[in-house]
């Protein structure tokens, strides 16, 4: 038997298996090559995904070191103008700031003004600064927060203005009380109350001679003191107001030649309609003046509140945006001038 030649058939079987083993080494290269490249994939994502969430962690804790300072910061000035212990952020309109500051300046009347100034005044520049010194803030944020640090000044500006012009307020009330008081004396005798009345009622209203009698007057009172008892007032304890307080009961009076004709026109047995016409132009004057008086903070109140929220927004969309999350659902906020949700 011969050795020499492979049986029939046998070289093609061997470059078969020869082929085969080719292809099986192929494709163990190319699984190789695409498992690597899977691994390497996954790791990049992996990568990706815990760059965004540390990203993202900064920019919330960022958020979280804001609403930290702010309360540190900031609650004291908030303590010291509204005289107790408040969380801004539970106010929901410009108009609570407003009672709780004019309820702490009823509390302490001769004070307070002195108070906001010398005590609120330094705590709210010691807070901006504190504020404005935020260490390690993402840039995303810094627009939102330099809004924030701008209404300090004007809050500052707004506080000043009002704390100055309660000083004014006692004056006010004591034109109010000796318009009733002197008014409530007046009669048709030339008394120093009588005289001292009827001159103050032809400054006050400097077409008086042409009133007919109490009513036509009471008319044009109501008239003008619904549509500007402010300008009004002012103008009358201003122009006027010297006319009835410190009245000298006992002195001589000096009426002059239109007191008469005056006294027969207006007045009346106890004179309850015409004081109760001054009375209701003083009381609302003195209600529109607060609004007034306080007017230039509660602007600026409003700018910072929306700002305020603007910060925690900003924190909170950003966040939702590296990690590729749906933006959250912004809360009520309050009008224009009123303050929303906290941080």
């Amino acid at each position: 038997m011969s050795f020499g030649a492979p049986p029939p058939g046998m070289d093609e079987y061997q470059r078969l298996m020869a082929e085969r083993a080719a292809a099986e080494k192929r494709k163990k290269t190319i699984y190789s090559i695409v498992a690597v490249a899977v691994l390497a994939g996954g790791g990049y994502y992996l990568y990706q995904q815990r760059h965004k969430a540390a990203a993202a962690q900064a920019v919330m804790d960022a958020g979280g070191r804001f609403a930290e300072r702010e309360k540190t910061e900031v609650g004291p000035f908030w303590n010291c103008v509204m005289s107790s212990e408040v969380d801004i952020g539970m106010f929901n309109s410009a108009d609570q700031v407003q009672q709780r500051i004019e309820s702490a300046f009823f509390t302490q009347q001769k004070t307070y003004p002195d108070h906001v100034l010398d005590d609120c005044v330094p705590k709210l520049e010691s807070a901006k600064s504190a504020m404005a010194g935020l260490p390690d803030m993402p840039e995303v944020l810094k627009p939102a927060l330099d809004k924030y640090i701008a209404t300090f000044p004007k809050m500052q500006s707004g506080l000043e203005s009002y704390a100055t012009k309660l000083k004014s307020r006692g004056a006010v009330k004591d034109v109010d009380g000796a318009i009733q008081e002197v008014g409530g004396a007046f009669t048709p005798d030339p008394t120093p109350e009588s005289v001292a009345f009827a001159k103050f009622l032809s400054c006050a209203v400097p077409d008086l001679e042409k009133k007919k009698d109490v009513q036509a007057l009471l008319e044009e009172l109501a008239d003008t003191c619904k549509k500007d008892a402010v300008t009004f007032m002012t103008k009358v304890r201003t122009d006027c107001g010297n006319l009835v307080t410190g009245v000298d009961k006992n002195g001589k009076p000096a009426a002059d030649k239109n007191f008469k004709a005056v006294a027969k026109k207006f007045v009346e047995d106890d004179n309850s309609r015409l004081l109760q016409a001054w009375e209701f132009c003083g009381k609302r004057s003195r209600k529109g003046k607060k609004q007034q008086d306080m007017e230039d903070f509660l602007v600026a109140f409003g700018d910072y509140m929306e700002a305020r929220n603007d910060v925690a927004k900003t924190a909170r969309e950003e966040a939702a945006r590296l990690l590729g999350q749906a933006l959250p659902k912004e809360k009520k906020e309050g009008a224009p001038g009123q303050p929303g949700a906290a941080p």
